[in-house]
């Protein structure tokens, strides 16, 4: 079969044929190129490993010269140190070799020992051998340094390294309130104990002994203050795990105290000007009735023209210290002529609840704050007024936080309201 093409097939073609020769040629290029780069290099012949015979020869022709041995008799191996006598035989051999120096040197490694003596003499080789077995002594193992063992610390070393390093952020009372808390109801049952030893069973038979004296709030107080302290020692890396991780809080429900009746308010009034309370704390009580200040803030009270002024007893230590204002209400003025400010600063806290509990076994001192903010509101005070008067937030929004500013004028209008009677 004849195949004809035309002139442009005939051109396709031979450019085709032409890329082909190209590529040929392009490839016997590269391998023209990389056999001239192969004559630029030196093959360098690594030599072949020795046979471990060839070794062990060459080791001998290089060391030893001369290799023998050498026995003891029954006679001799009687007068060795006991820690030899079964070791050595009659037939055990004493190996035996001459170094390059000529230094002979014979060597006995077996069950535990290492002696080794040589002598250019080769006669006086196993002289020198058996008075190294007579003066052998066993080399010490050298025991690893023990680390000195860590003392782990009693209970009251940690609760008191807690407390000083807490003692900077919070304020004097409330860290005498730990102290207290500690020596009276803490330091008794853990005591001389080593902390990590202290189990959850010991902790919680503690708490269970308050709640079971109905004392359910003291209950709530050292468990706080024990997590804390566990809490601590853990993050001191004392102790891996706290006893109190599994356990559960006491239940208490915290008494948030209710306002004195009229009636009750009348009778209150009425025993404390016949009590023989010493008349500092007479008046103290009526000043915490009429002002609704908490009994803290006693110490740091002045009279400001109409106002009493304290400082807030509520701000955490670090922040700026802060004084409220309220008003003299009416109800206050009666009794102010005859009381003495510097008086009142001077009464301790502790009598007037105290005074307030023989008073008024059913109530207690705070509940002459609850009175007042009471009492204030019945009479037409604002929730917004009375709150800065008890230095309580109003409410969380940015308006009262940071806007409203009551002027002196109308808290005085206001405190003006704050009038009723006991008859």
């Amino acid at each position: 079969m004849d195949l004809f093409f035309d002139s442009k097939e005939v051109a396709e073609l031979e450019e085709a044929a032409g890329r082909i020769l190209r590529v040929i040629g392009y490839a016997q290029g590269r391998a023209d190129s990389y056999a001239a780069k192969r004559e630029e290099f030196q093959v360098i012949q690594f030599p072949t490993k020795f046979s471990k015979e060839e070794r062990r020869r060459e080791y001998k022709n290089n060391v030893t010269l001369k290799s023998g041995k050498f026995y003891f008799s029954r006679k001799e191996i009687r007068s060795m140190p006991e820690q030899f006598q079964g070791k050595i035989t009659i037939e055990l051999p004493i190996p035996v070799r001459q170094k390059k120096n000529g230094i002979f040197e014979a060597r006995f490694r077996k069950y535990g020992f290492n002696i080794c003596v040589s002598s250019a003499d080769e006669s006086k080789l196993k002289d020198k051998f058996f008075a190294a077995l007579l003066n052998y002594k066993p080399r010490a193992e050298t025991a690893e340094p023990e680390e000195p063992a860590h003392r782990v610390p009693l209970f009251e070393e940690v609760a008191a390294r807690w407390l000083e390093l807490k003692r900077p952020n919070i304020k004097a009372s409330t860290a005498e309130y730990y102290e207290s808390l500690f020596n009276a109801n803490v330091l008794p049952a853990f005591s001389g104990r080593e902390i990590a030893d202290i189990r959850q069973s010991d902790v919680q038979a503690v708490i269970n002994s308050y709640v079971q004296e109905g004392k359910p709030r003291t209950a709530v107080k050292l468990f706080q203050a024990l997590k804390a302290i566990f809490n601590f020692a853990i993050g001191d890396e004392i102790m891996e795990k706290s006893p109190m991780r599994l356990m559960h809080p006491p239940i208490y429900e915290e008494k948030s105290g209710c306002a004195l009746t009229l009636d009750e308010e009348r009778e209150l009034v009425k025993l404390i000007g016949e009590s023989n309370c010493a008349p500092e704390v007479k008046n103290a009580l009526l000043f915490l009735l009429y002002t609704g200040i908490r009994r803290s803030e006693l110490a740091s009270v002045e009279i400001d023209g109409e106002f009493v002024s304290v400082v807030c007893a509520k701000v955490r230590k670090g922040l700026q210290e802060r004084r409220r204002s309220i008003p003299i209400t009416p109800m206050l003025a009666r009794w102010l002529p005859q009381m003495s400010v510097d008086e009142l600063r001077t009464v301790r806290p502790d009598a007037l609840t105290q005074a307030m509990k023989r008073l008024m076994p059913s109530h207690h001192l705070h509940e002459l704050r609850h009175t007042f903010i009471t009492r204030a509101q019945m009479c037409g005070v604002s929730r917004e007024v009375v709150s800065v008067w008890a230095g309580h937030a109003a409410d969380d929004t940015q308006t009262t936080k940071v806007y409203t500013k009551f002027p002196r004028e109308f808290m005085l209008q206001e405190g003006r309201k704050v009038i009723y009677s006991l008859d």
